[in-house]
């Protein structure tokens, strides 16, 4: 590591310090976008497309509005539609370059995707781009090689250096979990036979630690992802091989130590935000699952995790001390798990999770990554997920004929 590069990430450690105490730059604090973007160790921050500076915990201490954060969220549905490419699927570029002009790849397009069917909440509003993002995710998907766990899409990517190189194949399958059935007759058929296809590859990247991606800054998402996908399409009756999955939750489960909720951060690039957004949505989904032998060990981690949210939500949502995409990532998997259980720690993580977002979205509807995943389209697509896991959840409820997150 040169002095320079030593340098400047000591000081985004102080930033990172400040951001946890609550000193950070306020989300108003105006930035000249015409200078060079800084550098450090990992690449630069982005500069071109920021008209602010993120505000870490400066931006929280209130209490969101939800109709400002549905406003926010369409603003951020409505961009990315209009950048959506002529192949129908968006990029959040190769690392280190911006995403504009950026070929598509498969774990942004994934992420856009998922964005859009969760702020048209079971509506038809983005439904002519949402069947042309899928188009070209399951093109990705059916012309790569069948026994490699690897889709057909570009390399370098963001994505790709900072979650893991097989990023693509587990967004797609989290995808198809949650955008499948929810279209045309034919896309749907499509989607069905697309969903198993990925779904074996997702199997064929098991490591024999039980986690599914590795070789990147902050796996541990990938692999939360990875879990994910596989036990919701166990769910849905796609066969699922019993040790993979049994692996998967055993691993998950270790990733948490004790009941006060200390996580393994060894794969999350020692953010916590990461490990426990990754834990806690891997182990709630794992103590549910019918028949499985590591449901207590799974209850136990998301137990602890949730109180670890629950005490140290100001601290996690600090993350690396700036806003990048796997920031907003971490909060849309808090923020599923517990919209999903509903209660007053989904209240009031809801709460500061949109003021935060609504205060720190750019004029045009985007919300920009100050780190690592710096594109505009990826942050962008995580930030209106996050947006939207409260309607997501009361969907899901609705069809199951429970009770939604919002009536405790």
């Amino acid at each position: 590591m040169t002095f320079r590069n030593l340098v400047v990430r000591s000081c985004i450690a102080i930033t990172a310090a400040a951001a946890i105490a609550g000193t950070a730059v306020a989300a108003s604090t105006a930035v000249d976008t015409d200078i060079e973007p800084a550098v450090y160790e990992d690449g630069p921050v982005a500069g071109r497309h920021s008209p602010r500076q993120p505000a870490a915990l400066t931006a929280v201490t209130g209490n969101g509005d939800p109709a400002k954060a549905k406003d926010a969220r369409r603003k951020g549905a409505e961009f990315l539609k209009g950048i959506q490419k002529g192949d129908g699927g968006w990029g959040a570029g190769n690392w280190g370059q911006p995403d504009d002009g950026a070929p598509s790849d498969v774990a942004t397009t994934a992420m856009v995707l998922l964005a859009l069917h969760r702020d048209a909440n079971g509506s038809d509003v983005h439904q002519d781009a949402i069947i042309q993002g899928v188009q070209y995710t399951l093109a990705a998907i059916a012309s790569a090689p069948k026994d490699s766990p690897k889709v057909n899409t570009p390399e370098g990517t963001q994505p790709q250096r900072k979650l893991g190189q097989l990023v693509d194949t587990h967004m797609a399958a989290l995808m198809l979990s949650e955008v499948g059935g929810s279209l045309d007759e034919e896309t749907n058929i499509a989607m069905d036979r697309g969903f198993g296809q990925v779904i074996t590859k997702v199997q064929l990247a098991q490591n024999a630690d039980g986690s599914f991606d590795g070789n990147g800054w902050a796996p541990v998402l990938s692999n939360s992802i990875a879990a994910t996908s596989l036990m919701r399409a166990d769910a849905a009756g796609i066969a699922v091989n019993d040790e993979v999955l049994d692996k998967s939750e055993r691993y998950q489960a270790s990733q948490v130590s004790g009941e006060d909720g200390a996580v393994d951060t060894s794969t999350g690039a020692g953010v916590d935000l990461y490990a426990v957004a990754g834990s806690l949505r891997t182990n709630s989904m794992g103590a549910k699952r019918k028949g499985s032998a590591n449901a207590p060990a799974a209850e136990a981690a998301a137990q602890a995790t949730a109180g670890r949210v629950s005490r140290d939500a100001d601290h996690l949502m600090a993350g690396f001390g700036s806003v990048g995409g796997e920031e907003m990532l971490g909060y849309m998997m808090i923020s599923d798990t517990l919209a999903e259980e509903g209660g007053d720690t989904w209240v009031h993580w809801e709460s500061k999770v949109s003021a935060y977002l609504v205060g720190i979205q750019n004029g045009d509807g985007s919300w920009v990554g100050h780190h690592c995943i710096t594109s505009r389209t990826f942050t962008t697509a995580a930030a209106v997920m996050a947006l939207g896991s409260g309607d997501w959840a009361e969907r899901q409820a609705a069809l199951k004929g429970s009770r939604g997150p919002h009536k405790g």
